[in-house]
């Protein structure tokens, strides 16, 4: 009886642990969805996407693109973290009908395989700065020579990928793999993984097989710093609270002890924080001396001339502030427009009820 309890446990050893190396050696593939505007929230999103991958051996990452773009800081760095990534990268623009446009497109050209579904599109790469292509040359050619970079290592057409920059070329998932900028069409996750089995792939480090057939779809959970950050660093909710903070520093600044000043600035630090590149100083400089102009007419209340070149200069600094980035940007320019469509109207509004309060405040 002994006997037969020791080989029924034996047994069922054998088979947990010829379970166990079997799940331990099936195949994972990290799946990370990367919507939106790209910004700095993105960056460590890839970061954390590549760690994670390269510590719990998954054979591939795929990134799936649905973008119109977004900060050129954040693309370069996200395109270094696919290259220095030890597990290759399937960039997928998904799902159909969805695009990766301007930052989107280098981020694709960068992956070690790239790949696009029905009816989707690429293309628009040019620089914009306040919602206008940017023509300089020291930008083109210098964004022109990186994207050539990555078309040569992966072996696509580096002609094509040049003007997606030089000529604005968008492109559908036909003329983009009948044109060697991407290797396969799909229109599932499955799919994808189906037709890229056994595919070579050349890497910063080293020609690599994709073993993807029958692998498990892993979809990589951003961590909470990524989420929190994501919501700051969209432009719009960034852009209101950098203007409506310095509405509601004024206000508390006009109306001590309510704290409101403290709110207002709290505002402010969050929106320079969210937006993840350089603080144009210049537009910043003419909004505080239009609060300023705004504030001592308030306490030295005379004929409301340098109340009126307060908000002539707020109205100035915000302009510039909106529209000219210190540095060109990877976007849709048909997104900043709608963009601008947001955010106009809401400093507008948010400028006259603050002025409201501002006054109802001063008579008292």
């Amino acid at each position: 009886m002994k006997l037969l309890r020791v080989l029924l446990l034996f047994t069922f050893l054998l088979f947990w642990n010829g379970s166990l190396t079997a799940a331990q050696q099936e195949p994972k593939v990290l799946w990370v969805e990367i919507r939106d505007i790209i910004s700095s929230a993105t960056v460590d999103q890839v970061a954390g996407a590549v760690e994670e991958a390269k510590n719990r051996e998954y054979v591939a990452i795929v990134l799936a693109l649905n973008t119109p773009g977004g900060l050129v800081d954040s693309t370069f760095k996200i395109t270094e973290e696919i290259q220095n990534s030890p597990v290759p990268v399937i960039g997928f623009v998904y799902p159909s009908g969805g695009q990766a446009l301007s930052a989107g497109t280098y981020i694709l050209m960068a992956t070690d395989l790239a790949a696009m579904a029905p009816f989707s599109r690429i293309g628009s790469a040019q620089p914009v700065s306040g919602g206008v292509p940017v023509n300089d040359t020291k930008f083109i050619n210098a964004f022109a020579k990186q994207m050539e970079s990555f078309a040569k290592l992966h072996n696509r057409n580096s002609t094509q990928v040049i003007r997606f920059i030089t000529h604005n070329d968008n492109l559908l998932p036909e003329e983009a793999i009948s044109r060697h900028v991407i290797e396969t069409v799909a229109s599932s996750p499955e799919e994808l993984l189906l037709n890229v089995n056994g595919v070579k792939v050349t890497t910063l480090k080293g020609e690599k097989t994709l073993e993807t057939k029958g692998a498990a779809i892993v979809k990589f959970a951003d961590s909470p710093r990524v989420l929190v950050v994501k919501v700051f660093s969209d432009p719009i909710v960034s852009n209101l609270l950098v203007g409506m903070g310095l509405f509601v520093l004024i206000l508390g600044l006009s109306t001590p002890g309510w704290g409101a000043e403290i709110l207002g600035v709290v505002m402010l630090l969050l929106g320079l924080l969210g937006q993840g590149f350089n603080v144009n100083y210049a537009a910043l400089a003419l909004m505080g001396i239009g609060a300023a102009l705004l504030i001592y007419e308030l306490y030295t209340p005379g004929h409301g001339i340098l109340g009126v070149g307060g908000i002539v200069l707020l109205g100035l600094g915000t302009s510039f502030f909106i529209t000219q980035p210190p540095g060109p940007l990877l976007i849709n320019p048909g997104y900043f427009q709608s963009f601008l469509q947001v955010l106009i109207p809401s400093y507008a509004l948010g400028a006259v009820f603050f002025g409201i309060l501002i006054y109802k405040f001063s008579q008292v």
